[in-house]
């Protein structure tokens, strides 16, 4: 039998030794699978590799070697399953909250001492062209996350993402000159 072969058959027998094997030689190719999905590369990216490794030893019995390779089929559940995670509310709203913390860059930029000049958001803002002011009015101020702003202003997610970007940038290079 050649080993693929023992090796599910043994992994459909229940055999942790098997198991472990497994996610020895292929769980760090996987992880890094699930982090180009996620463009995540901590905890979260590790919680979906063990998800997928679950679903991996609870449905080795649909595995069909005449359909491809071992890892190819567990590639798939891994890769499906981040796919899924982005989707979720919960994910949405972590990568909402991460993409660009407006708030922090307030604090960061102000040390303790309020600064009067700087109360106002949308007057600083001011200083960003129409295009950027408006992606990250639909990001930042409304709350839509990149492809959601994409999609309402008719834009590729790339675009918005260079405007947000630069849009940074310029309150950056702004807030530093003041």
């Amino acid at each position: 039998m050649p080993i693929q072969a023992d090796l599910v058959f043994r992994l459909q027998q229940k055999d942790e030794k098997a198991f472990a094997m497994v996610y020895k030689n292929y769980g760090q190719a996987l992880l890094g699978i699930i982090k180009k999905v996620l463009n995540e590369d901590g905890e979260l990216a590790r919680d979906v590799l063990q998800e997928s490794m679950l679903k991996v030893w609870n449905n080795i019995q649909s595995y069909d070697a005449g359909k491809g390779t071992l890892f190819t089929w567990m590639l798939n559940i891994c890769r499906n399953m981040a796919i899924d995670k982005t989707r979720s509310r919960d994910f949405k709203n972590q990568q909402k909250n991460q993409s660009f913390d407006l708030v922090s860059f307030i604090r960061e930029s102000h040390n303790e001492s309020p600064k009067p000049e700087l109360i106002g958001v949308s007057k600083m803002l001011n200083v960003l062209s129409a295009e950027q002011r408006q992606v990250v009015d639909t990001v930042y101020m409304l709350g839509y996350s990149h492809s959601e702003a994409a999609e309402k202003l008719n834009l590729p997610v790339g675009t918005v993402k260079t405007r947000l970007r630069a849009s940074i940038m310029e309150l950056k290079k702004q807030f530093n000159e003041g």
